[in-house]
C-alpha cells in the first residue's frame, strides 16, 4: 500500500519532470562551470546522450568537487527525462545510487533518494506486470487446449 501512494504521490514528478532540483550556480572552477552549464543546455535541447557524455567529462576531468556531484545528478536525470526516447529508469537507479553514496553531504540527496525509491517501485512493478502477462497467455493457452479436445469429443 506505501508503495502506491508513494507512486501517486512522485509519480507526477517524474512524468512532468518537475520537482527536479534545479542546478544552481556553485563556486569554483570556471571551465568546470562552462561545462556544465553546455550539458544542461544540452539537456533542454533533448540531445541527452551529448549531455550525459558532457557530465561525464566534468567528472572525470573535476573529480571531487561539488561540480562533479551535478554532474553526477545531472547524469541522473537524464535517464529519468520524460523527454529522452532512451530513458532506463534501471541505469537512472544506479546513477542515484552512485551519486548517494559519493555525494553523501549535497543538498540534493533528499530527492535523489526519492526518486530512487519512485523508480525502484516503478522497476518492480513493471516485473510484477511481466509476470501476470505472461501467466495470462498461458492461461489463454491453456484454455485454446482446453476447448480444443472438448470439440475432438
Amino acid at each position: 500500500m506505501n508503495r502506491i501512494i508513494l507512486t501517486i504521490v512522485l509519480l507526477p514528478m517524474l512524468v512532468t519532470g518537475t520537482g527536479c532540483a534545479t542546478f544552481s550556480a556553485q563556486k569554483g572552477d570556471g571551465a568546470a562551470s562552462a561545462k556544465v552549464a553546455a550539458a544542461q543546455k544540452l539537456m533542454r535541447e533533448s540531445n541527452y546522450a551529448q549531455a550525459i557524455a558532457e557530465f561525464r567529462k566534468v567528472i572525470r576531468e573535476h573529480p571531487n568537487t561539488e561540480w562533479a556531484g551535478t554532474a553526477k545528478y545531472g547524469i541522473a536525470m537524464a535517464w529519468v527525462s520524460a523527454n529522452n526516447p532512451q530513458k532506463d529508469y534501471a541505469v537512472a537507479v544506479a546513477e542515484f545510487d552512485e551519486f548517494l553514496a559519493q555525494y553523501p553531504q549535497d543538498e540534493r540527496v533528499p530527492e535523489a533518494r526519492s526518486w530512487r525509491q519512485v523508480l525502484r517501485v516503478l522497476l518492480d512493478t513493471k516485473k510484477d506486470n511481466d509476470r501476470l502477462n505472461k501467466n495470462i497467455e498461458q492461461l489463454k493457452q491453456l484454455d485454446v487446449r482446453q476447448e480444443q479436445k472438448r470439440q475432438v469429443k
